[in-house]
């Protein structure tokens, strides 16, 4: 067994590998239920990345909420001060962004 780089995305790998861990290209010829297998996985770590987007911004808008709350005057008072603004921002249009990839992920790309 020896280490070779991957064609396309030049990490080492086996040379016993049919597929890249990291990118999913295939490195020989695979058959056709090889490649149905390997487009699977691609789409369960594309799905992985956008539920993890989801948590990221979810885990944003709650710090910015504390924040709020801890800030001077002390509570959820308005107008809100420009740091957890800035931050409940981020977090819900990162949210909306990361559903959106979800939800286009789960309806249009599903692998068939």
């Amino acid at each position: 067994m020896a280490i070779i780089r991957c064609p396309a995305c030049d990490h080492r790998v086996s040379s016993k590998a049919r597929a890249c861990p990291y990118c999913h290209e295939p490195i020989v010829e695979l058959t056709e239920a090889e490649r149905e297998r390997l487009l699977l996985r691609r789409w369960r770590d594309q799905l992985y990345r956008a539920r993890n987007a989801t948590y990221l911004a979810m885990t944003a808008v709650v710090v910015g909420m504390i924040w709020w709350w801890l800030a001077k005057p002390q509570g959820l008072s308005l107008p809100i001060p420009t740091g957890p603004s800035i931050l409940l921002g981020i977090g819900v249009a990162g949210y909306i962004c990361a559903w959106v990839w979800l939800g286009w992920l789960r309806f249009y790309r599903k692998p068939r």
